[in-house]
């Protein structure tokens, strides 16, 4: 009986500090050291969440730059949500797989040229990131939808776009289309 009350005791105390007290710690520390990014690096205008940082949204109309394929949907699809809950992931398909060789035919025939990014899906599902090059193939369209020079876009382009020693230039698809509304007048 001593062992069995010792062993209620642990579990109580370990459910305790691990089920209670490190989770608010954290929760804690996260609110104060890093309030921005523990509460989704969300991005404002007009004092109205438009999106975050992090989490890529889906862009499908013609006037916007278009982010990555999303196995998830972004989590927008309210059917997939239903079905399979709130999720990311991706389908990771093989280079003959039909599904990618029907992305890459489709945009070959609009652009000429495919990004990889611009065809396969990240692996999360939810990257708010496109290379510089996906976004340049994308200038033509939106010049035209929005009665913009190719120059400025360009020039929007070289402006949100990061740099890096290790990874292809990329722009954050939810800023870039803010500064696009911006240069609009939208």
């Amino acid at each position: 009986m001593k062992a069995i009350r010792s062993s209620i005791g642990l579990v109580v105390m370990t459910m305790i500090l691990c089920g209670l007290i490190f989770p608010l710690a954290v929760t804690a520390v996260g609110q104060t050291l890093f309030h921005h990014q523990a509460n989704g690096s969300l991005v404002t205008q007009n004092d109205h969440v438009v999106g975050s940082k992090l989490i890529g949204q889906q862009w499908d109309e013609p006037q916007y730059f278009h982010g990555r394929v999303s196995a998830v949907k972004y989590n927008m699809d309210s059917t997939m949500i239903k079905e399979n809950g709130v999720a990311s992931g991706s389908h990771n398909y093989s280079n003959g797989h039909p599904e990618l060789q029907k992305r890459v035919e489709a945009l070959k025939q609009t652009n000429g040229h495919t990004p990889i990014d611009a065809v396969t899906e990240s692996g999360s599902g939810l990257d708010p990131d496109i290379t510089v090059d996906n976004a340049k193939q994308q200038v033509a369209r939106i010049a035209q939808r929005r009665n913009l020079s190719t120059e400025q876009i360009n020039q929007l382009i070289s402006n949100q776009a990061h740099h890096g020693s290790l990874y292809d230039d990329y722009v954050n698809v939810l800023a870039l289309n803010l500064a696009l509304d911006r240069m609009s007048g939208h």
